[in-house]
């Protein structure tokens, strides 16, 4: 999203957001059509695709989004690294529903994409990563990794582990911790 952006696209823009949102939690989203969404949208399918190519790049622009605000909110917190996924993790859980309807519907990959784009190009994480900068794309490979299927089992899972239990696990798992 762009401050430039016109106001109208913005309110356009999240009415189709909402009522696909609504639409997800009755309705698989194979199932959902432009005019569905557009319908309980009250918009022409014209606007529709003055903001959109297809139903797809609402859920991208949703999730892009998230991510823009969870980017801004740990380059202000400056937090230490240890503090990364802890933040990572509790950010998640506050769009829990927004991302088990993703998941639910088998679009888990529109996160994934993002989550991956998030780690692997966002220039905030560079200086909380104290090693040589050779290693970097593979940490932050690894974190886009491990985040994404952690939270995506997290979600999926019902055996209930809890927030704290899960961010204690991922630290555990990236210091090498559980391995005999």
């Amino acid at each position: 999203m762009s401050e430039h952006e016109n106001p109208m696209s913005i309110r356009s823009k999240n009415a189709l957001s909402g009522a696909l949102l609504k639409l997800m939690m009755t309705t698989p989203f194979k199932d959902i059509t432009i005019s569905d969404i557009t319908h309980r949208a009250r918009l022409s399918r014209q606007t529709f695709y003055t903001n959109f190519s297809k139903k797809e790049d609402i859920l991208h622009y949703l999730v892009e989004g998230l991510f823009c605000r969870y980017s801004a909110q740990i380059s202000e917190l400056n937090t230490p690294p240890s503090s990364l996924l802890v933040e990572y993790f509790f950010y998640w859980d506050l769009h829990r529903d927004f991302l088990s309807l993703l998941f639910c519907h088998g679009l888990g990959e529109i996160f994934q994409e993002h989550n991956r784009k998030f780690f692997t190009s966002d220039d905030s994480l560079n200086s909380i990563l104290n090693t040589e900068e050779i290693l970097h794309p593979y940490i932050r490979a690894s974190l886009a990794g491990l985040t994404y299927e952690l939270l995506w089992l997290w979600l999926t899972d019902e055996r209930g582990l809890s927030i704290d239990d899960l961010t204690i696990l991922a630290k555990n798992l990236l210091a090498g911790n559980i391995f005999v």
